[in-house]
């Protein structure tokens, strides 16, 4: 997976039904609550940006993979693991700089690259996956990348960062079979600056800002 490998310096924190405890300034990415959680959501942030993604439904987050993968986490479906599961997903969030400071910037530097890694890769833009107060996740197909996989992406333009959502299949039947999930999960995003003081101590709890309506 393509993103898995240049992912650093993100944050995790589960909650279910989006209740918001103290965030904790510690850097320790083990000190994490349970991933089995009904209904939890993800928090990720970076840079004092970071957005809600609700695990996909029949699905479940696993922490530790990701970390192991260079990521906060994973997702893949319930019965199955990060090993043999047929198409997985996971939360991304690039920082803008520069020639990446727009949308537009972002998605073709991100198109290069896939075609660096897969010279002979085939990609097509999907329908938009719509968010709160009109705003859209815009989403792309990626073919023949990564020995063959497939790979969607949903790009959320936020003022700081490109908050991204990945699916990664093994087939194009499990592409397909899994579109509508990630679709599902693409629609609760919900964005939040994310305040951090940077002279807090280890344990000290900070709370994010209220979420910014989508």
């Amino acid at each position: 997976m393509k993103y898995l490998a240049v992912v650093t310096a993100l944050f995790l924190l589960m909650v279910p039904g989006l209740m918001l405890p103290g965030l904790s300034q510690q850097k320790d990415p083990d000190r994490r609550s349970d991933a089995s959680q009904a209904g939890a959501s993800v928090l990720m942030y970076r840079d004092g940006a970071g957005f809600f993604i609700d695990t996909p439904k029949g699905w479940v987050v696993d922490q530790e993979v990701g970390k192991r993968n260079g990521t906060c986490c994973v997702y893949y479906p319930k019965g199955s693991t990060w090993d043999n599961a047929e198409t997985v997903m996971y939360p991304n969030i690039a920082t803008k700089g520069p020639g990446q400071r727009t949308l537009d910037e972002f998605m073709e530097s991100d198109l290069k690259n896939f075609r660096t890694h897969d010279p002979g890769m085939k990609y097509e833009d999907a329908k938009d996956v719509p968010l709160q107060n009109k705003r859209v996740a815009k989403v792309r197909i990626f073919r023949g990348v990564n020995r063959g996989s497939s790979e969607t992406v949903a790009y959320v333009d936020e003022e700081k960062i490109i908050a991204l959502f990945v699916m990664s299949s093994k087939t194009e039947k499990g592409l397909n079979e899994s579109m509508p999930v990630f679709r599902s999960a693409v629609q609760t995003y919900l964005y939040m600056n994310v305040a951090v003081d940077k002279g807090a101590k280890p344990g000290d709890e900070q709370s994010p800002q209220a979420p910014k309506n989508q």
